[in-house]
């Protein structure tokens, strides 16, 4: 009796087994089990056709044009040339506001603007965004001046942050002054909130406008949209000037940080 059912299940492996080797030798399942790697490839090559690619996502961002002297470029107008990514629903032209700020809908991957301004060609420059962290300009072009296309940001669609940005200043950015600035002034894109009361504004001053070297200013005022403030103790030097989030607009917004360098030539210093 034993030898009878061990004989069957004898029986029963050798019929799965056969099964088995039938069903792989079926040209169907062989083809799923192994596929044609000419028919694989074609399809991955097929995806570039597509303007797909495994990483391509829509994403939205912020940036911001200023001139060769730090000063924002208003009403510039943003249009995409070519994109190494297409997909549905994205921005083909965007326009900067009164801080030089444009916000877009992109994908993914190299984006190339032309960008014009009070009708005429300005420059061009690319874009590439590789995730929300990671967004820089890799090319400028078609202009003669040191045009700046940076603080970029990523933001929800649909959520459109608000900035608050220092538009100009004197002296400006990247300049050379023969003698010592008599005043000090800064532009905003919105009204200033003011100080405190029990807040004396050359306090407010210094707490939240780095210069470097150190000079003092005195006799601080804000006017709506603008700062002034009349420094000294400049010589003859290269200076740094940083503004910091705590100057905020009268909405409560903070202000983007912001650095402007320039020099200060062989007269600073020297009595009038």
């Amino acid at each position: 009796m034993k030898l009878i059912i061990r004989k069957l299940k004898y029986s029963l492996l050798l019929v799965l087994l056969l099964n088995l080797v039938n069903c792989y030798y079926n040209p169907f399942v062989q083809k799923i089990l192994v596929p044609d790697p000419k028919e694989d490839s074609s399809i991955l090559l097929g995806l570039p056709l597509l303007g797909l690619t495994p990483t391509s996502i829509a994403i939205s961002i912020t940036g911001q044009i200023r001139d060769e002297t730090g000063a924002a470029v208003p009403n510039a107008i943003l249009t995409v040339n070519s994109r190494s990514n297409g997909l549905d629903g994205l921005d083909s032209s965007a326009t900067t506001d009164s801080g030089g700020r444009f916000f877009i809908h992109l994908s993914t991957g190299s984006t190339t603007f032309a960008v014009t301004k009070g009708g005429s060609s300005y420059f061009s420059f690319t874009l590439l965004v590789s995730s929300p962290l990671d967004i820089r300009v890799t090319e400028i072009k078609d202009n003669s001046s040191l045009v700046e296309v940076s603080s970029f940001f990523a933001y929800p669609p649909g959520n459109q942050p608000s900035f608050f940005e220092l538009t100009d200043s004197g002296p400006k950015n990247n300049t050379y002054v023969e003698n010592a600035p008599s005043m000090l002034s800064f532009y905003f894109s919105d009204i200033i909130l003011l100080p405190e009361d029990e807040v004396p504004y050359s306090t407010w001053f210094s707490e939240n406008i780095l210069i470097t070297p150190p000079v003092s200013v005195e006799s601080v005022s804000i006017q709506g949209q603008s700062l002034h403030g009349m420094p000294d103790g400049f010589v003859n030097e290269t200076y740094t000037i940083s503004l910091g989030p705590g100057i905020r607009s009268q909405s409560g917004t903070p202000l983007t940080p912001r650095t402007i360098s320039f020099t200060c030539g062989s007269s600073c210093g020297l009595p009038p």
